[in-house]
């Protein structure tokens, strides 16, 4: 697998875009708002948290209200979001879209850290003399996963059908979701672990749909969908300084918000899947020795499996 650089000048392309953030008041999310707009693109903002005050004051605007659930800017727009929650992240798509006009590119990044592995015995009421196991807490799952789902989905239709700027902007829509390392390693954080998994998966079983023509002969523009997958990172969910105690080699978030606008400018860029440590980049998941190509090696008919699901959609 070969690492690569990622230069300055692969950046610079997203001027004057538009690109829908979630997760964004925080680490890798807030970092990547910041790359954006330092680039010269408009940036829709979604978090259940508001932005940090001395984020805002950079902004220079009377109008920012470090904690309001709602924040605009020339060239950014704050609105308070629950990717949980449907009607929640529909509306940071549809005021987005009234504000600037179209949307180019998605990150879905909002994420929370572990809360449970499943197995940890709760029960729904302790005074009684029978005991009954209470249902465990999915709440990581609903997030981290629910989340990217809703943000995808809702991603997806704007993209395709935007009719923004044409003649002024070359496009060609993106979607980035937050995956990480430990959707292919053992991870001890159940709910965490399930649900980065299920982020790949958005990705392996969303990648072929994408390139699909409309069903019925409709016009409509083809979606790239990538994924990162940052080693440990400096973020609100795993602070730096926690990290090196326990003798982490930790990134700042500033490396994988490069990555993150890298997947958004390079049109080859489809079905990607970016692995970050230490301010160094590689392509897994497609690229030669990567994991489907590992798999490929070890499971000879994993080709016809795949084959065979395309075929059956296609009845």
């Amino acid at each position: 697998m070969a690492e690569f650089h990622i230069s300055e000048e692969s950046l610079t392309p997203l001027k004057d875009k538009v690109v829908l953030i979630t997760g964004s008041s925080s680490g890798i999310g807030k970092a990547t708002v910041q790359l954006c707009l330092h680039h010269g693109a408009k940036v829709i903002a979604g978090d259940i948290n508001p932005f940090p005050a001395d984020f805002l004051q950079e902004q220079t605007s009377p109008e920012a209200l470090a904690h309001s659930p709602e924040y605009h800017s020339q060239n950014l727009l704050f609105i308070q979001t629950d990717v949980s929650n449907w009607s929640s992240i529909r509306n940071l798509f549809t005021r987005g879209l009234e504000r600037f006009g179209g949307i180019d590119h998605v990150f879905a990044n909002a994420g929370i850290g572990p809360r449970t592995n499943f197995l940890e015995e709760v029960f729904e009421d302790e005074t009684k003399e029978e005991q009954l196991l209470a249902p465990p807490d999915l709440k990581v799952l609903e997030v981290n996963l629910i989340g990217t789902i809703y943000t995808v989905r809702l991603g997806v239709h704007y993209l395709r059908r935007s009719e923004q700027r044409e003649t002024e902007i070359e496009l060609s829509p993106s979607i980035t979701v937050t995956a990480s390392a430990s959707a292919f390693q053992d991870f001890a954080a159940g709910d965490y672990t399930v649900a980065k998994h299920g982020v790949l998966g958005i990705l392996r079983g969303l990648y072929s749909d994408l390139r699909q023509p409309h069903p019925e002969g409709k016009e409509w523009r083809s979606v790239r969908l990538n994924a990162i997958a940052p080693s440990w990172t400096a973020t609100g969910i795993a602070p730096g300084d926690v990290l090196r105690s326990l003798g982490a080699h930790v990134q700042e978030p500033e490396y994988v918000a490069r990555s993150v606008v890298m997947l958004f400018n390079d049109k080859a860029r489809n079905g990607e899947l970016i692995y970050s440590w230490e301010g160094r980049y590689c392509e897994i998941n497609r690229c030669a020795g990567g994991l489907l190509d590992g798999v490929a090696r070890v499971v000879r008919n994993v080709a016809e499996e795949g084959s065979i699901m395309e075929k059956w959609k296609g009845r």
